[in-house]
This record gives C-alpha cells, structure tokens and sequence, in this order.
C-alpha cells in the first residue's frame, strides 16, 4: 500500500521534497549556472560603471566619455607624434547605442590602402571601392556607420597592425591600447557581458544595457536691449575698476576690450588680461549700466563631474572669450600649443541670473588634429520663452 505523503512524518517529507528539487534542477544544471554567471556579470558592470564626465589614457589611444555616456576613442600616440590622420571610434550609449568609425587623412585613399596585418581589406570593407559600406567627402574622409563600423571596430582590436598605403610609403596606425578603450566604453554604458559589447561580446541581451540618460537643460535669457557706445563703456570700466584689473591681469591691454548688454540693466564687459604667442584671454565683469565703476568678476562654474580645469585658473578669466547676447552664450577656446590640436573650450549660458555651464571638449594629448576635441559635456539649450523639457541625448 502506498503511504500517504500526508501521513509521513515530516523529516521523511522534507526529505522527498529537497530531492525532487535536486534532481529537476541536476536536469539543467548548466543552463541554470550559464543564466545565472551572466545577470551577475552584467549587473556588476553596470554596477561599477565610471562616473561621467571621463577621460582616459589607454597607451596610443584616449577615450573621452560625456555627461550622458556617448563615448569617442581617438588615436593619439603616446610618443606625441603629429598623425597626418585621424582614427576614432564613437558610441552613442543605450541598448541601440549607434557605431561611428572615423578615418580622415589630408587627401583621398585607393581602393586598397587600408591593410590590418599585412592584407588589403576585400569587399565592402574597402573604403574606396564601388559598392564601399563606407562613405566620404571625396578629400580625405572617410565614416562606417551601425553594423559595419561595430564590426570594423571589434576587426581592429582584435588586429595587431594598421597600414595605409600612400605615395611615399605606408603610414602605420598604432593599434596599441585600442582594446583597453572600447572595454573602458563598455563598461561607461553598462554593455559588459552583452550582445553590444565592443569588446568581447558576451551573452547578455541588449535589454540590460541601460537606456540613455537625457540632456541636461539649459534655459537663455531673453535678448536684452542694446548696449549704447560698447566701445566708450568697456573703456570707462577698465578706468574706473583699475585696482581690480591690476590685481588679476598681467599687463593689459585696452586695445580689444568689448562690452555686450547682458541684461536691461547690465552689462557683461571683457577686459584683455592677458596675451600669448598665439592667444589671450580677458577678465569677464558683469557691470550696471548706470555705474561702470561698479564691476564684479563674474565666476565662470565648470562642469558637474570635478574635472580639473589647471591649478592656477582663475574662473573670472576666459581664454578667446566670446560673448553672443542673441543666444545669451558665453565661450571659451584655450590651445595647448599653436597649431590647437589639443586643449580645451568651454560654453556657458546665461539664464536671466548667472551663467549655466553648457559645453566642455578637451583633448589633453596633442595628436594633430586642430580644434576637433571629444565632448565631455553637453547640454540642450532653450530660449526663455520655451519649455524646458528634457530631451534624449543626440
């Protein structure tokens, strides 16, 4: 007869229950392990992901990821050798992050100049060639979008040489620390471990990478009205206020001071403070219009994040300084050396009360490249008559 579960004593029924568990799971044992190794895997990578704004150096590459997680890995040897060309990988972030692979040199390539290890690219995957998945400007540059920039992308990390063949000979693209950037990328937007990953794809499915986050906003003031005699007004400032420009500036001079209306009742005034081989910079002075004796330094915030801006910076000093009262925009472009292939340039809006950080590129490796520097931050600017809704990081 058989006994009734009901009526067994109860260490029996424990017994009974705890193997039929077993043996269901011993069914699947390698199912349930690989399931569970790879939500660990995943969720600890975007659990750990870096903060952001980041900047990094990977031995012959750098890689700059923004406030909203769209990452760039550019070629910029170590060595500080000029490249006459420009390599780099972008990524936006979230589940469909699209793929951009970048490749601009001073003058258009063959259909067969590009060569990973010693072989011409064949196919589609010739920049040149008819049928090309690339596209160009017909001068020298040339972009992979989606799939085949993704696929180009996880083709040279896994290379140990890049050539272009030119005129004078081939041009060799170091791929040293290309492999340690796109696994810094992946992990900035949570892909470790998954489909999308650049490096080393894993099994986790393209829902666990985290959605993007949105654009900060930023709101302009509304056009002020016109400054009278911008001229006779920054002049009357730099008079009036000269102990303060002495004790902040170094020799200046008159001879490019500006004035720009700021609001109905102030003025914003730059002031040359300083003067370089190739650039300078002014003091910025938010000032009455009805007293220019009157002026305050205006401190210029940087960015959420804590990156360094210098030691010795003064947030009242703008580089190249430029003020447009139409966008209520104020910005800032500092070379670290002539040919401006490295440095850094900062935006800020004005929102009715004080200036709101809007932009920051910078590249702190020079690579020849002039003025084309990654992102760090970014924002969305709107006019004060419109909502200032959030938006999706373009």
């Amino acid at each position: 007869m058989t006994p009734v579960p009901g009526r067994l004593p109860r260490w029996m029924r424990e017994r009974l229950a705890l193997s039929g568990a077993a043996q269901a799971l011993s069914r699947r044992p390698c199912a349930a392990v690989a399931a569970g190794l790879v939500a660990l895997s995943v969720f600890a990578a975007q659990a750990a992901s870096p903060a952001v704004p980041a900047y990094r150096e990977f031995k012959d590459w750098i890689v700059a990821c923004d406030n909203v997680r769209r990452c760039e890995a550019r070629l910029a040897p170590a060595a500080g050798d000029t490249l006459p060309m420009r390599l780099l990988v972008a990524r936006e972030a979230g589940p469909a992050g699209a793929v951009g692979l970048d490749l601009a040199g001073e003058k258009p390539l063959s259909a067969d100049a590009l060569r990973l290890d010693g072989a011409a690219l064949t196919g589609a995957d010739r920049p040149a060639a008819a049928g090309s998945a690339w596209t160009n400007d017909g001068e020298g540059s040339y972009r992979l979008q989606g799939e085949p920039a993704l696929e180009m992308a996880r083709r040279l990390e896994q290379a140990r040489q890049m050539a272009v063949q030119q005129s004078d000979g081939p041009l060799q693209l170091s791929l040293d620390g290309l492999a340690a950037a796109l696994r810094f990328i992946d992990d900035v937007q949570g892909r470790v471990g998954t489909l999308t990953a650049l490096h080393q794809p894993g099994a986790g499915p393209v829902s666990q990478v985290p959605a993007a986050p949105a654009l900060p906003v930023v709101q302009a003031a509304a056009a002020p009205t016109p400054l009278a005699d911008t001229q006779a007004f920054a002049a009357a400032v730099r008079t009036r206020n000269a102990a303060l420009v002495a004790r902040k500036c170094d020799a200046p001079r008159g001879a490019s001071d500006d004035a720009m209306p700021l609001t109905d009742t102030d003025a914003l005034v730059l002031l040359r403070c300083w003067s370089g081989a190739y650039q300078s910079a002014a003091l910025v002075l938010r000032v009455p219009r009805s007293a220019p004796q009157q002026a305050r330094p205006v401190a210029l915030p940087d960015v959420p994040g804590g990156l360094p801006v210098g030691k010795n910076d003064d947030p009242s000093v703008a580089t190249e300084a430029f003020y447009d009262p139409a966008t209520a925009t104020l910005s800032s472009f500092a070379k670290s050396r002539g040919i401006g292939d490295c440095g850094i340039a900062r935006s800020w809006v004005f929102d009715g009360t004080a200036f709101q950080p809007a932009s920051r590129d910078e590249q702190r490796r020079c690579a020849g490249s002039p003025g084309d520097w990654p992102a760090l931050y970014r924002t969305r600017s709107v006019p004060a008559t419109a909502t200032a809704a959030p938006a999706p990081a373009q």
